[in-house]
């Protein structure tokens, strides 16, 4: 028990430290622990199989698909221009347009998707209306992660909590769609501000430069995060000119891409994502697994793709992610099985006692800590058996409710805590080396880099969700 929990101890500091590696970190770390438990008979290690997240790992590639099929088909870019159109120049509105479409959109899609959806369309409108990029690109991440919290199907932890306990769409409907209401309206205001905030400072900041243009250029070489930058943004395209202009979107169609139907390209795989999110929203209620529905799916879209399908399944970019939520998944599902989890929860009930609510406002800090520094699905495998648990003895499932709303605080800390924050990273650095930029915007938008600008407006935003679900959860 001691070995194992000492290298699951080890894998979880490592990939806390060196997050470029995490994905072969979990999998090594994985892999040690299940040769270590057959070698010495400590426990069936076949039985850890039993925990893999078919159904969630599923679902990822399905949502991924259906990203790379809306991309390829201009899709994004039409969302970007009806954006630009609907604004007409005002950038109150945009600011609190903008999150509060990914906010929506994330209530029926995984937040993968609706990153991948959204990231060029907030760096194109950054761009268009001069809006500060950090506190745009960041307060939609953290959009896409309230939406995720507040339906069962919306992201890995609501899934988690669908498949793996008893938490219904009634429970998400009254303890935790209310609170993220509230989030997301927080959310907008504190973009205001923020964004105000902004422009007033680089107000000031030209006016320096022009009194002392040495000093301010220093000051933004100083405040560029290098390190961070080189782990997410790809490396520029070979051949890159001075006088190269925005090339068109992804991707550039053969000829025989021209004579396909408007339908097959355009109306379909949209017709077959609305169905696709009606039928998992419906399949759990009627005993059928999202697995059997996703698979369907998968099928049908290929079918429709207007690339082979080999070619577009090649470029769903998915794996890292599911490779790295199946090695947790399995790593806590070890430690479940070593009774591991059994001590921590007789651990945590030795400092709360039968006190409801403390035994709620620590798994509510505990999956705050845990999905700051693994990421929201993974904590949520982690916890998830020590809450089944604790809920024996709190009753009416708000054990769950802690355990998702520490996982939404936690995850909308740092740039890789969320799902879809390396996606985010790495799909800025992708605009960067695809688009022209003014120089003064580019310097701007590499800002999003900068770990320390970065968590200047994550971390106080994230501690205003972990009070008032504190807060929510003591009145409840």
């Amino acid at each position: 028990m001691i070995v194992v929990l000492t290298l699951s101890l080890t894998v979880y500091l490592a990939m806390i430290f060196s997050i470029k590696y995490r994905t072969a970190i979990a999998c090594i770390g994985l892999g040690t622990i299940l040769l270590y438990g057959t070698l010495s008979n400590t426990y069936p290690a076949h039985k850890v199989f039993e925990s893999f997240p078919l159904e969630i790992i599923v679902l990822i590639l399905t949502l991924g698909l259906f990203s790379k099929i809306f991309e390829n088909n201009s899709f994004f870019k039409y969302v970007g221009d009806k954006f630009i159109d609907i604004s007409k120049g005002r950038k109150i509105f945009i600011t609190i347009l903008l999150p509060f479409v990914m906010y929506f959109t994330s209530l029926f899609m995984n937040n993968l998707s609706v990153v991948l959806l959204f990231t060029f369309i907030c760096l194109k409108l950054s761009i268009k209306f001069k809006l500060p990029t950090v506190p745009i690109l960041v307060s939609g991440l953290i959009a896409s992660n309230i939406g995720g919290a507040p339906l069962p199907w919306a992201d890995t932890p609501a899934v988690v909590l669908t498949l793996y306990s008893d938490f219904t769409l009634m429970d998400f409907l009254n303890k935790l769609f209310i609170p993220c209401a509230l989030y997301i309206m927080l959310l907008i205001l504190y973009t205001l501000w923020w964004v105000k905030r902004d422009e007033k400072k680089s107000n000031i900041s030209i006016n320096q430069k022009d009194e002392n243009p040495k000093s301010s250029n220093s000051y933004i070489i100083k405040d560029d995060d290098n390190k961070l930058k080189a782990k997410f943004m790809p490396p520029p395209p070979p051949h890159h000119h001075s006088h190269h202009h925005s090339p068109p979107p992804p991707p550039i169609l053969h000829e025989r891409h021209t004579n396909i139907s408007k339908f097959r390209k355009i109306y379909a795989p949209i017709f077959l994502f609305i169905s696709f999110i009606f039928f998992i929203c419906i399949a759990p209620f009627f005993s059928i697994s999202i697995a059997f529905i996703s698979i369907i799916y998968i099928g049908l879209l290929l079918l429709v793709a207007i690339e082979k399908p080999e070619d577009i399944l090649n470029t769903v970019s998915v794996l890292d992610s599911i490779v790295f939520i199946a090695a947790l998944f399995m790593i806590s599902s070890a430690l479940e099985h070593l009774g591991i989890l059994n001590m921590a929860l007789t651990t945590l009930l030795s400092f709360t006692g039968t006190n409801k609510l403390l035994i709620l406002l620590c798994i509510l800090f505990v999956a705050f800590f845990i999905s700051t520094f693994l990421s929201a699905g993974p904590a949520a495998a982690t916890i998830l058996p020590v809450c089944m648990q604790l809920n024996l003895i709190i009753g009416n499932n708000l054990v769950y409710a802690a355990l998702a709303l520490g996982i939404l605080a936690g995850s909308s800390m740092l740039p890789w805590s969320a799902t879809g924050g390396p996606i985010m990273l790495s799909e800025t650095g992708r605009y960067l080396n695809s688009y022209k930029i003014p120089i003064e915007k580019k310097i701007e938008i590499n800002q999003i880099y900068n770990l320390k600008k970065y968590i200047s407006f994550s971390i106080p935003f994230s501690l205003v969700i972990l009070f008032f679900s504190a807060l929510y959860l003591a009145v409840f």
